[in-house]
């Protein structure tokens, strides 16, 4: 730290000016440095210092999708950063680590250790570009997730263990080369279930934290995490049907692909993960919104407060009406989804608003929340704290039923028409 010629300075003009009986006070030195400390692993403290980039390198679960379904975690993840961030999504569907790096080089052979056979051992345009000049720089990062579609039997997607940890130490040192940050992640699981129970169903899983370790590298379990996510979420049992109900509105209409709010939620567990884990790509991403404010909404033609039936806690619980008694299960928290809607949770349980089909009339119930776009509403406000409320998905209001003003009439969905009934003031509780 080259503080003399600075001190040395101040010293002698300290004493100069003292000499001459300055009438304005001396000037005072800088305070002193602290000591140089050590150099230390990224704990995921402080902001980030200049604009970078996160570039991702993985298959379909987190490729940007072409449409409505699949949807990938990467095309939600850029949503979740600071503005000095941005993520290029590299991520292709039906890829293994080698098919990703290589493409048309694998052949549909293997070699007598059983790999494909590639030649030549040329990198494809994704991999060459991202380590060119225009490519990754120093202080980016590189998530990596692969191991799904790795464990095919045939070439050229087929990669053995070694070979894939081969690959995945490859990636790692050449990304460190150019200064840039790794972090390996496992592949994120599919939804199997064991009764009512989320269970494992990936390979590659131990090989990529094994790497990780032995590359120095943090490495985020998702296929452990997403399991849990399932599992808290309730998508268990189920009896093969990935059309309906909160896995019909996670995964696409199979057991692995995902809806775009599935996909914000694992991108979500991704994120989550970093500031867990202290990685220090944490530090970009954007604060964690507080506790939010919780509301009652009071029905303008009855006077009676939204409330869940009984104070139940119990997923399907429907949303009636009832005299205002300051109860949690008349208390509803509004969770802003980013783009003008809101999610609802009712206090008491956690569980958040949902209509159960696209028809008038269709109850509203407390579910679990898989960030559906039936359980998104938009507020329409009518001024003076009162609103009306239309669900993302039907595109019907919120309405107390044939504008009963009864204890325990059901609050269900209609074509918004901004009648009394359709209208509620939002109260802070």
């Amino acid at each position: 730290m080259r503080t003399s010629a600075r001190n040395r300075f101040v010293a002698v003009a300290a004493a100069l000016f003292a000499a001459m009986a300055a009438v304005v006070a001396p000037a005072q030195a800088a305070p002193a440095p602290a000591p140089c400390a050590a150099p230390q692993a990224d704990s995921g403290a402080g902001a980030a210092v200049a604009p970078f980039k996160v570039w991702l390198a993985g298959d379909s679960t987190m490729a940007n999708g072409s449409g409505t379904c699949p949807v990938g975690w990467g095309r939600e993840f850029d949503r979740l950063f600071n503005d000095d961030v941005t993520v290029v999504n590299n991520a292709v569907a039906g890829r293994s680590i080698q098919t990703w790096l290589y493409e048309s080089n694998v052949m549909s052979t293997k070699d007598s250790a059983g790999e494909c056979v590639v030649s030549p051992r040329t990198y494809a345009s994704r991999w060459a570009d991202m380590l060119s000049t225009n490519g990754m720089q120093a202080g980016d990062w590189l998530i990596i997730q692969f191991g799904i579609n790795d464990g095919d039997s045939n070439c050229p997607r087929h990669v053995g263990t070694t070979r894939y940890r081969e690959l995945l130490a490859t990636m790692g040192r050449e990304a460190k080369a150019r200064g840039v940050k790794p972090i390996y992640v496992t592949p994120v699981a599919a939804i199997t279930c064991s009764g009512s129970t989320a269970v494992g169903n990936r390979g590659f899983v131990n090989e990529t934290i094994a790497q990780a370790q032995a590359d120095q590298v943090p490495v985020i379990d998702l296929h452990k995490r997403s399991i849990a996510l399932y599992n808290s979420l309730r998508l268990c049992p189920n009896d093969g049907n990935y059309s309906q109900g909160a896995v019909g509105a996670f995964f696409c209409n199979d057991h692995t692909h995902f809806e775009a709010a599935g996909a914000a939620r694992i991108a979500e567990v991704v994120a989550g993960a970093l500031r867990e884990q202290g990685i220090g790509l944490a530090s970009s991403l954007r604060t964690t919104d507080p506790v939010p404010a919780s509301y009652s909404l009071v029905a303008q033609h009855s006077g009676k407060a939204a409330d869940i039936s009984e104070a139940s806690t119990a997923a399907g619980a429907k949303l009636v009406q009832w005299t205002a008694n300051g109860g949690r299960n008349q208390q509803f928290a509004f969770i802003d989804t980013g783009d003008g809607y809101f999610r609802i949770k009712a206090v008491h349980s956690g569980l958040v608003l949902q209509v159960a089909g696209n028809t008038n009339g269709a109850d509203i119930t407390q579910q679990p929340d898989t960030g559906a776009a039936s359980q998104q509403w938009r507020v329409v406000d009518h001024g003076g704290g009162v609103i009306s409320l239309v669900n993302r998905q039907s595109g019907l209001a919120m309405d107390v039923w044939e504008k009963s003003t009864a204890d325990g009439a059901r609050i269900s969905q209609y074509t918004y028409n901004g009648n009394p009934n359709q209208r509620f003031a939002r109260q802070s509780g």
